[in-house]
């Protein structure tokens, strides 16, 4: 008598035991899976959608500011010029006040993403090209877009330890000077002047 009276008692706490663990299942399975999805939504649907948003806002802000220049936006990557490359831009005078670059192409706020900054930081930069004569600045202006496509490609290339370095500028110089010449099949192009470099 006394041995069935024990084993009644076991009987009832295998089954409790195993109702606290299935109990205990789904709690456990919500402690592990809230921070794994947690990081699935931030990472593949919230990061993604505010980038595109400040994407379109910068793009929106850098219109409006190049519709007061008189100049447009084109495409994601900031590069601005005129419909027509800016061949009928309103002329400038340069800070010598010559006008000698009248009706010339302009390289203005031409912004891309510094290379290893998961397009967190930006480069925008305006310059001026000048050629050894008057004929090397009609080839050089003839070329115009394939020469900011070359100046998109340079910039985008660059890293933050080479902008940090306090030659960085000048290096951008030499490399935007040799790729012009290389596209132009002569060494047309005299100098890069920054009148605009901006990292941010």
């Amino acid at each position: 008598m006394s041995d069935s009276a024990s084993d009644k008692p076991a009987e009832k706490t295998a089954p409790s035991a195993g109702k606290s663990a299935g109990g205990m299942l789904p709690a456990i399975i919500a402690v592990v899976l809230a921070p794994v999805l947690s990081w699935v939504v931030v990472s593949f649907v919230i990061i993604p959608k505010l980038t595109k948003e400040i994407k379109s806002e910068l793009t929106t802000i850098m219109a409006e500011a190049s519709k007061r220049d008189g100049t447009q936006v084109e495409g994601e990557a900031g590069a601005v010029a005129g419909a027509d490359g800016g061949a009928n831009a309103a002329p400038k005078a340069d800070a010598g006040g010559k006008e000698k670059s009248e009706g010339r192409p302009k390289f203005e706020n031409l912004t891309v993403n510094i290379a290893g900054t998961q397009g967190t930081r930006y480069l925008k930069v305006t310059f001026n090209v000048v050629g050894k004569n008057d004929a090397a600045n009609q080839k050089i202006d003839a070329k115009h877009a394939e020469l900011v496509d070359a100046t998109l490609t340079i910039l985008s290339s660059l890293s933050m330890p080479e902008l940090d370095d306090p030659s960085g500028k000048a290096v951008v110089r030499g490399r935007l000077v040799a790729i012009f010449n290389d596209l132009l099949k002569a060494p047309l192009v005299e100098q890069v002047f920054f009148s605009d470099f901006v990292v941010q």
